[in-house]
């Protein structure tokens, strides 16, 4: 009842209008809308932690100068992107990781790096834990460049294609604690990268992807996977659920 009650809340006149035109995608933003979370909720409800304990671990997260340097130097290459590729969600990442304190990670899409340093950072202060990212690197071949040099000791990068890399790097892992997808948003692409990671995905993991609204990836994964829409927040385009 609660939940019924909060999306009509949320219905707008607009939504009547996409319905008419398609009722499957309407009902599917409706749904999204509904799991938006601040990140405050975000990570408690992710890291099954205590409003008081995930403010604790965001003011901490603020006062990491790594993270100020690592902006600085990508808004020196692309300026306006100070906060890195990912944006406000990096935040949370760093939040997760602390509260977590996962030995594997393992994360499909760098760039130049500034979630990659986030997530490095919060296992450098767990000291425990490592990061395999995937990359298919740009035409200067650089991947992850922002990351500290003193944060790369729990990295692995392996660059190209998740599509030929991904079932490589899982087999080098074993099974995993947190999973973040940012690479290609393509539904295609998307829902490749969930299926191959499933099965590697510890039972209480965390599973994360980017952009999750741009198409129906996430929403027909949920589907397939018997993960109900009630157990999934998004903070802002950052979709997150645990696997039970």
């Amino acid at each position: 009842m609660r939940w019924t009650s909060d999306i009509l809340r949320q219905i707008r006149p607009h939504h009547f209008i996409k319905a008419l035109f398609d009722p499957k995608r309407a009902i599917r933003e409706l749904k999204y809308r509904y799991t938006f979370s601040s990140g405050m909720a975000f990570c408690a409800f992710l890291g099954k932690a205590s409003p008081p304990e995930v403010r604790l671990l965001f003011n901490e997260c603020s006062q990491q100068q790594c993270f100020n340097d690592a902006r600085k130097a990508v808004h020196l290459i692309k300026p306006g992107s100070g906060r890195g590729e990912m944006g406000t969600e990096v935040e949370a990442l760093y939040v997760i990781v602390r509260l977590v304190k996962p030995e594997v990670i393992v994360e499909t899409g760098v760039g130049a790096g500034i979630s990659s340093t986030y997530i490095l950072k919060a296992l450098d202060l767990n000291q425990k834990g490592m990061l395999f990212s995937i990359d298919l690197p740009d035409e200067n071949d650089l991947s992850g460049w922002a990351i500290p040099h003193e944060l790369k000791s729990r990295w692995r990068l392996y660059k190209g294609s998740s599509i030929d890399l991904l079932p490589v790097v899982l087999n080098d892992t074993g099974p995993i604690d947190i999973f973040l997808h940012d690479s290609n948003h393509s539904y295609e692409h998307m829902t490749f990268e969930f299926r191959t990671i499933w099965p590697y995905l510890k039972k209480g993991g965390i599973f994360l992807a980017h952009d999750v609204g741009r198409n129906d990836a996430l929403f027909d994964f949920c589907d397939e996977v018997h993960i109900l829409w009630t157990k999934v927040r998004t903070f802002p385009v950052l979709g997150g659920f645990r696997k039970v």
